[in-house]
């Protein structure tokens, strides 16, 4: 009988070891190399008319702006080297030039300028880096809303999620991607639970050459989106628009509104000295203005946050 016990508790042990190899990637400690983009939409001709199609955004500047900084000193808190850059469109202003490593980029958010911007992360980054991109803007049917380059202003392509990640798969080290944008997802789980174990074949389409079980990004790229299939939604918060998702996202963080900063507490999505994206996103889905699934009593719309990874949990920052 003791033999039995000791079996067990042996064969428990083991599961609990390899369990946590699943759910767990814990990070070396490298670097942070950060690319916050975001479009209003609000180009206007020399007429004065609207030159671009696309509905005109408010909260997604305030999304990628914020972001940057409180990352940044969440990183920094975590004893991270962090670099940041920002790809924003306001109005009618042509971008600036920004130093990523030794090399000039524009900071257009335009494809050809985060070809470049990626080109530039290749010679510097390396295997033990995380590299954190966030998009606020326009998406349709699985394409985010984004100019192919300077010379197509101000008209806006749809750029398909294959043609994004496969910008990603060639940068060494972890990389993490935060769309909040519509119809980021596609399809919403059965269930209503969201863990990442859950969403493997509710974004398949969009993500199986990525998150197959046979490919080699596997444990790579991780993708966190607004919403499934469904609109994203911004709304205003102590008198600024941010999108509902990434306002969430930024008290995961720590970020106290009222105060417009970061807070000294930890961040509230922590747990157990760990930032990861299955804690975040569970934050997110417990704190978001909007609710993530029906109720007979809401009256809000729906807004749905996911993530890839299936059973592993991707560690963002450790403390």
């Amino acid at each position: 009988m003791k033999k039995i016990f000791v079996l067990i508790i042996a064969l428990l042990t083991l599961f609990i070891a390899t369990s946590c190899e699943l759910f767990m990637q814990e990070p070396a400690a490298g670097k942070v190399y950060a690319i916050f983009m975001a479009l209003d939409y609000q180009v206007k001709k020399g007429d004065g008319s609207h030159g671009d199609s696309q509905k005109a955004l408010h909260g997604t500047i305030n999304d990628a702006k914020t972001q940057l900084i409180a990352f940044e000193k969440v990183a920094t808190r975590a004893g991270l080297t962090f670099s940041g850059y920002s790809f924003l469109q306001i109005g009618n202003d042509d971008g600036i030039n920004i130093e990523i490593g030794s090399t000039t980029v524009n900071s257009y958010p335009t494809l050809e300028n985060l070809q470049a911007a990626i080109t530039a992360l290749r010679t510097i980054t390396t295997d033990n880096d995380l590299i954190l991109f966030t998009f606020s803007g326009h998406a349709i049917g699985g394409g985010i809303a984004l100019k192919e380059s300077m010379a197509t202003k101000p008209i806006h392509d749809l750029i398909e999620a294959e043609t994004l990640l496969d910008l990603f798969s060639n940068l060494k080290g972890r990389k993490l991607i935060i769309l909040d944008a519509c119809e980021t997802g596609l399809a919403i789980p059965h269930s209503q639970e969201s863990s990442s174990t859950l969403l493997e074949n509710s974004i398949s389409k969009w993500y199986a050459k990525y998150f197959s079980q046979t490919s080699e990004h596997d444990r790579s790229i991780y993708v966190m989106s607004s919403s499934a299939g469904t609109d994203s939604y911004e709304a205003e918060f102590n008198g600024k628009s941010y999108g509902v998702f990434t306002q969430a996202l930024l008290k995961g963080l720590g970020w106290d509104f009222s105060q417009d900063k970061l807070g000294s507490a930890p961040a509230p999505a922590i747990q157990n000295d760990r930032l990861t994206t299955d804690g975040l996103l569970r934050y997110i889905k417990e704190h978001q203005a909007y609710p993530y699934k029906r109720s007979l009593t809401n009256t809000n719309p729906i807004q749905h946050p996911m993530v890839t990874g299936g059973a592993r949990d991707m560690v963002i920052f450790t403390f």
